[in-house]
């Protein structure tokens, strides 16, 4: 009995030492489980982050699309674009105001000085509707009405699009409020 009783013991602390071995196993697969899980989240919220940039952030992340940024500073509406929206942006390019100062034969400085003139150009590059490039291209000879009241005409070409005198150089730069499509010239207005 007395051997029979030892052995019970050393039986039942054998098993406590493999349920052990099973636990340490078992947390070691959740703590790499969890770490893994904490890589996801840490993709997610990169792509939630992404997610939560406004047209203005997405447009400051291009490089090439500062003038336009300035210039709704120097018009006073800059703020306007951190709002709900929806907004789609026909965005020129440095390059094409550029273009558009040596063409008007004024600095950057005399067209920023003019906030009434400026915003009336750059209310001709927004439609106060969330277009994506499919929308765009399904408006073939129609026109949307700009946040200034005129009306921009869409052309397509086969693959080419165009907004008035521009022509779309890259498409659905997407935002939490809305998205961008990068044109290459500066769209001036009916009445200006």
């Amino acid at each position: 009995m007395k051997y029979r009783f030892a052995w019970i013991i050393a039986m039942l602390a054998l098993t406590i030492i493999a349920c052990d071995d099973d636990a340490a196993t078992t947390t070691a697969e959740m703590m790499d489980d969890t770490s893994t899980t904490a890589e996801m989240m840490d993709d997610t919220s990169t792509t939630a982050e992404m997610m939560e940039e406004d047209v203005l952030a997405v447009a400051a992340g291009e490089g090439d699309l500062g003038t336009f940024l300035g210039a709704l500073e120097a018009a006073g509406i800059m703020e306007d674009f951190h709002g709900e929206g929806p907004f789609t942006l026909f965005v020129p390019t440095d390059a094409a105001f550029t273009s558009y100062l040596e063409e008007a034969g004024m600095s950057q400085e005399e067209v920023f000085a003019g906030a009434e003139m400026l915003q009336s150009i750059l209310g001709y590059h927004v439609v106060t509707t969330m277009e994506d490039s499919e929308m765009v291209m399904g408006m073939d000879g129609q026109a949307f009405t700009t946040l200034n009241g005129a009306p921009l005409a869409v052309t397509l070409d086969g693959e080419t699009v165009m907004v008035g005198d521009a022509t779309v150089v890259r498409y659905d730069l997407s935002a939490s409020n809305g998205v961008i499509h990068v044109i290459d010239t500066v769209l001036i207005p009916p009445e200006a």
